[in-house]
């Protein structure tokens, strides 16, 4: 049965109670939240549901907060893929599909779903709250990266990218780390045309609040004498504490995480380095970095578009210097080596005297995002990928030159 099919009967409540499985309860909602505002989608699923059950005589089957729940983590889930198609969630959301249950037990306890309460209205979870960090796909655990490969001198590295937070991590965590408030949105969509250019792409998918992959292990701050963020951060841009103080990560804590999340995306980065010198004689590491227009905890007023770093220029050739100052950028704002001058990853893996080149680009997040949702707009989008697209190619003209 097709959706269209499937809500048509729905609606009219002709549909059979075994025609009415979870999948198509999840088929409907998604149908819903994807041509209604939130607030009108929810109320037309839980009608829909009151008189369908009431005609299929199964109306102690109707159960609110399983309901709000269900539609909470197809909008997360929405949000998390920046789609509308369900083909794409029933590929990636193995959890909902084929355990919903165990599901749902990750944010709730049993007693309290069973509750009368919960039943006959939304009560909120009392294990785990649903939100961006928390949103769980499948039952394994996710990689610490994805790994986009192309044969190309050129790597771009996402180290904020991921908005994952483990669950024995979480769990020490203060409700100010749930939304994962400081991750570098949706960066995948905003460079889709990497593939287009042949270029590598990896990306974490844990959030920088489990470690910042872009800090130096040993814990040595990135900017002397300016506020920092640590590297398993214990506050976020908000200075909102992340962390109660007797659950604040110690140092076997600290290490266990280097262990499993840090290093694994530092060797691969290593490897690729390696791989692409060895291939063309020469490797630029391309850090893309976004952050909020305004974080006061860091720089006074909005920032500007485009932040190059380069480490006042250690990280790169001069000719790269160069194309950086001629480089326009439209509409967008630019400046080179202001407030970010490029992190640990770029000032660590330069080594321009053996031709591996490293710079930064910070991006400010008013220039492709809602920024009061967090969610990707893809027309203030595409008028930003234009630069960041042409100056790829100029990039890649530039290399192919040496």
């Amino acid at each position: 049965m097709n959706i269209n099919q499937l809500v048509e009967q729905f609606e009219a409540q002709s549909i059979a109670g075994g025609d009415f499985n979870h999948r198509n309860h999840l088929r409907v909602a998604w149908h819903y939240i994807n041509h209604y505002p939130v607030s009108s989608a929810r109320e037309r699923i839980h009608q829909g549901l009151i008189k369908l059950t009431k005609v299929l005589g199964a109306e102690e089957k109707y159960h609110r907060t399983m309901t709000d729940f269900f539609i909470d983590y197809l909008l997360q889930v929405k949000w998390y893929l920046n789609t509308d198609s369900w083909e794409q969630v029933e590929g990636r959301c193995g959890y909902l599909l084929k355990d919903a249950k165990s599901l749902i037990g990750i944010y709730y306890s049993e007693s309290l779903l069973e509750s009368e309460q919960a039943r006959k209205e939304y009560v909120e979870p009392d294990v785990l709250t649903l939100d961006r960090a928390t949103l769980k796909l499948k039952p394994e655990d996710y990689p610490v990266f994805d790994l986009q490969l192309h044969d190309s001198p050129i790597i771009v590295s996402m180290p904020h990218h991921g908005q994952f937070i483990p669950h024995d991590v979480i769990k020490q965590m203060t409700p100010a780390a749930y939304d994962s408030a400081d991750t570098d949105w949706y960066l995948t969509d905003l460079y889709e045309f990497l593939d287009e250019l042949n270029i590598t792409r990896i990306n974490a998918n844990y959030s920088r609040y489990t470690i910042d992959l872009n800090r130096d292990k040993s814990g040595e701050v990135l900017y002397a004498g300016a506020d920092n963020t640590e590297l398993c951060p214990t506050s976020n841009f908000d200075r909102e504490p992340l962390y109660t103080e007797k659950n604040l990560p110690d140092d076997d804590e600290i290490r266990r995480r280097i262990t499993h999340y840090w290093q694994p995306y530092h060797e691969q980065l290593k490897s690729l380095i390696a791989s692409a010198k060895e291939r063309f004689g020469y490797c630029l590491l391309f850090e893309a970095h976004t952050i909020q227009s305004h974080v006061p905890r860091f720089f006074e007023g909005r920032l500007p578009d485009f932040n190059f770093g380069t480490n006042n220029g250690a990280t790169v050739s001069q000719e790269m210097t160069s194309l950086l100052e001629e480089f326009y950028t439209g509409q967008f704002s630019k400046v080179i080596n202001g407030r970010f001058k490029g992190g640990y990853i770029t000032r660590h893996y330069a080594d321009p005297e053996n031709q591996i080149y490293c710079l930064q680009l910070e991006l400010s997040q008013i220039t492709y995002l809602d920024e009061q949702l967090r969610l990707f707009d893809k027309a203030k989008a595409q008028q930003v990928q234009i630069y960041i697209k042409e100056f790829f190619q100029n990039l890649a003209v530039l290399l192919h030159k040496k």
